[in-house]
């Protein structure tokens, strides 16, 4: 396994994101292989150069794929496309572990639902009125259903 060079480009603060994804579902929780999504234009130098100057991680292994352009569905007469990326794992020196899922109480998720929940007892002596139509049909159905129940009474 031939030994890295330091990376072309110096990074002294970074522009460049890279983006780290869970691998697939083969691959165990704990693990020491990452993936992450670059930029197209970094080489795996500069994902070396990256990792370890700004991330301080110990890298053993880069391998890296092109991913192509995808059709990801129509909107009207548009067709949208999912942009290319490069998909880099690296092998690093320790078993990486994903956190656990995070509360939703500190992402305010709870607050946005106390909020809903205020608006709907705020409306609360308002209703949707059905259409008379719906009304009418209703009532007949009630009125088909007390004169059968009268009927089974009667017998």
């Amino acid at each position: 396994m031939p030994l890295l060079k330091e990376g072309l480009k110096k990074l002294y603060f970074p522009s460049t994101v890279l983006k780290l994804v869970r691998n697939g579902p083969s691959v165990p929780a704990v693990s020491n292989t990452l993936t992450f999504r670059v930029p197209p234009s970094m080489n795996k130098f500069d994902i070396k150069s990256y990792l370890t100057n700004i991330y301080k991680l110990n890298i053993l292994d880069i391998r890296t794929a092109n991913m192509p352009a995808k059709l990801a569905g129509s909107g009207g007469n548009t067709i949208l496309k999912r942009q290319k990326f490069k998909k880099a794992i690296v092998t690093i020196d320790h078993e990486f572990k994903w956190p656990e899922a995070p509360d939703s109480a500190t992402f305010g998720i709870q607050d946005a639902v106390n909020e809903r929940s205020r608006i709907m007892n705020r409306l609360k002596g308002w209703r949707m009125r059905p259409h008379h139509g719906i009304q009418a049909a209703k009532k007949a159905a009630a009125d088909e259903a007390a004169a059968a129940a009268k009927e089974t009474t009667k017998a």
